[in-house]
């Protein structure tokens, strides 16, 4: 058993977009780690469906899985489509979604 990772397969390979399932008029989330220093989280917005401002508390990176969406930042939209990847530094408040439906990996890495 895994002590810092959990909801992965360790079996057979599987394709990461697979392990969460998008669901109507919500986001869905899946944490994939078991660390005060390290979130990593699986993430499935619905059409529509946005996470407004928010920080955290380490620098954190976004990897667009599928679809794609933006990332507001200092009153600017960042456009993601599949394979981009974005950082956000530490305690900057952001917002995400909005658009269509898309998958993402999130990392923080906090102190």
């Amino acid at each position: 058993m895994m002590k810092l990772l959990k909801n992965l397969p360790s079996q057979n390979p599987e394709s990461i977009t697979s392990l969460i399932e998008c669901e109507p008029n919500q986001v869905v989330s899946m944490a994939l780690s078991n660390s005060d220093h390290v979130d990593i989280s699986l993430f499935t917005f619905a059409d529509g469906e946005i996470v407004s401002e928010e920080s955290y508390l380490g620098d954190t990176f976004y990897l667009l899985l599928k679809g794609e969406t933006n990332i507001s930042i200092d009153g600017k939209d960042v456009s993601l489509k599949a394979g981009d990847i974005f950082a956000v530094a530490a305690h900057k408040g952001h917002s995400i979604g909005g658009g269509k439906a898309f998958k993402m990996l999130k990392l923080t890495l906090n102190d």
